[in-house]
């Protein structure tokens, strides 16, 4: 039986979350509900708690489609976030000893190294994780960046919807979803549906960006380097990303009004 009173509070807080680890901040139990509640409602109409989402928006005065919106936003915004994770990139567990993670550079080099007919972009961005993880002040820098920006979602991510070791070139983030409704049931938010093929456009324009700033270590050496400036100064990374999901939201809101 699913419960109207969980799904109204966690719908409140994923409209007011400022950013997207102070969803995940709670025991686990609330963490992963969360969690399945964002998935959930990126479903829209086909979404379990549509009637949730709708009471919801009439309480803060905005369409269903706002709300899903916002789920579709934070949902794309932690599937870039783990793109970018240099333990992803390299295909290993979060946080592995340095023996681990020198063994599988070396696996990765010797099977991606352009000179045994490799892929060039794949080594490049395993070459960028590497020369960052094996080095003992940048990898703390890293490793306390990644247990706040990615530590609190992927302790309730489904194993299946992130398997370690992904793809290293660059892809489109996917909104994991639950198995298919029937096949009479409506489709899913267009705007949803946009603001998921604008995603993919800019992923894959970092490639080009990446071979442009590739003497600073490409657009994820540049990014890494500002998060850990950033983390210099307590707080104030994650008050720039509230920020950034808030412009999302208001942008999104801002085109809607004028279509």
């Amino acid at each position: 039986m699913r419960n109207r009173r969980l799904a109204l509070e966690g719908l409140a807080k994923i409209l007011d979350a400022g950013a997207i680890e102070e969803l995940f901040i709670g025991p686990d139990d609330e963490a992963a509900f969360l969690y399945e509640l964002l998935v959930d409602t990126a479903r829209a109409r086909r979404s379990y708690y549509y009637s949730e989402i709708c009471r919801t928006a009439r309480r803060r005065g905005v369409t269903p489609d706002y709300v899903v919106d916002r789920a579709v936003v934070l949902l794309g915004a932690m599937a870039e976030r783990r793109r970018m994770d240099l333990y992803r990139i390299l295909g290993i567990a979060p946080l592995s000893p340095g023996d681990v993670i020198r063994q599988r550079w070396l696996e990765v080099a010797r099977t991606t190294h352009p000179d045994v007919g490799g892929d060039g972009v794949r080594f490049r961005q395993a070459k960028q994780a590497y020369e960052i993880l094996r080095d003992p002040v940048r990898r703390a820098d890293y490793e306390r960046f990644w247990l706040r920006a990615l530590g609190p979602f992927e302790r309730v991510v489904p194993a299946d919807a992130a398997p370690v070791g992904p793809p290293l070139e660059p892809a489109a983030p996917e909104v994991p979803e639950r198995p298919a409704p029937p096949a009479a049931a409506p489709p899913p938010s267009q705007t949803a549906a946009t603001l998921l093929g604008d995603a993919a456009r800019l992923l894959q324009a970092r490639e080009a960006l990446d071979q442009r700033f590739e003497h600073h270590g490409g657009i994820g050496g540049l990014l890494f380097r500002l998060e850990t400036a950033l983390a210099a100064v307590d707080g104030l990374a994650v008050t720039l990303a509230s920020w950034r999901d808030q412009l999302a939201a208001v942008a999104e809101l801002k085109r809607r009004l004028d279509a």
